[in-house]
């Protein structure tokens, strides 16, 4: 029990079980927060601990079939209480992951969820196929994460995740191919309701869900009275949002019962702890990962200090 949370009754730093596997921590970075994972070997600080102590996987920036360029800059807005960003999914594509990433990923011994988006629920079978041949044998892969609800994508993202049979069909897509790895689905907050999406997700085999992905927001630049994004709207994610990603995973979890990874607005073990008190059973480190490369690192020493 925490002496600051008294009436935490797990280890809020300490390993845990979810679908077939263990986790070594339940404080993990969001996709794309911290690359592809392998930036934290060349990062260093006075007085700061190695930005990969403590944290129980890596959620990789995400992967789709073919490479894509992403949208046009810029690409992130800082706003005064969070960030805005149109990234548009830019990426090296599966095959240049499975070939380049992977192998440093599993040398260094780094524990990684691979971040999977498709623009059909086939697609999410696919790919989860070619990461099953890439790393099967690597203890440190841990199974994917579906994005189902990246906001910034014209052609699937945030419609794309809206219907409870299309979610359903791509995890069910995925569950199909991973055997022993965990199959995690990615949930937009932009819904009426939450809990008939994470419904739809267990149906299909989801071992747990994460929640939430960016809300859609927006900014003006008042010297041109034009939108700061080129797509005029991306996803908005910060501090900002935690009491929407609060009261999100709790719909899930007190509707559903199923397994949450709870993201949005972490910046502190308190704010950590906030998601375990609503029944999360791990928390993602997003955009106070971006700002400060040790951020979750910082988290994860904090909850074990407790």
């Amino acid at each position: 029990m925490s002496n600051r949370y008294p009436w935490l009754t797990i280890d809020p730093a300490g390993p845990f079980n979810l679908g077939p596997r263990t986790f070594p921590g339940r404080v993990w970075t969001a996709s794309g927060c911290f690359g592809y994972g392998l930036l934290g070997d060349d990062i260093s600080a006075p007085g700061r601990a190695d930005p990969f102590a403590g944290i129980g996987t890596v959620v990789t920036k995400t992967i789709t079939a073919a490479p894509r360029t992403g949208n046009p800059p810029p690409r992130v807005w800082a706003t005064e209480f969070g960030a805005l960003n149109s990234i548009g999914l830019e990426n090296m594509g599966v095959e240049r992951f499975c070939d380049e990433v992977v192998p440093r990923l599993v040398e260094r011994g780094i524990p990684f969820v691979a971040s999977i988006a498709g623009t059909r629920p086939e697609e999410f079978g696919t790919l989860t196929r070619r990461l099953v041949v890439a790393a099967a044998a690597a203890p440190c892969w841990h199974g994917v994460e579906l994005n189902l609800s990246c906001p910034n994508v014209a052609r699937g993202g945030v419609d794309f995740g809206r219907d409870p049979l299309t979610v359903r069909a791509c995890v069910e897509a995925a569950r199909g191919e991973t055997g022993d790895r965990v199959v995690l689905a990615k949930l937009t907050p932009n819904v009426a309701s939450i809990a008939e999406l994470a419904r739809a997700a267990g149906e299909g085999g989801a071992h747990g869900l994460t929640a939430v992905n960016t809300l859609v927001g927006m900014d003006i630049d008042l010297r041109t009275g034009r939108p700061v994004l080129p797509r005029r709207r991306g996803g908005y994610s910060g501090g900002a949002i935690l009491p929407v990603a609060l009261a999100k995973v709790d719909e899930i979890v007190q509707e559903t019962g199923l397994p949450v990874v709870g993201v949005g607005g972490v910046r502190t073990a308190d704010d950590a702890a906030k998601f375990f008190a609503v029944g999360a059973s791990a928390v993602q480190v997003g955009t106070a990962q971006m700002d400060d490369p040790f951020a979750a690192a910082d988290v994860a020493r904090a909850l074990a200090a407790q």
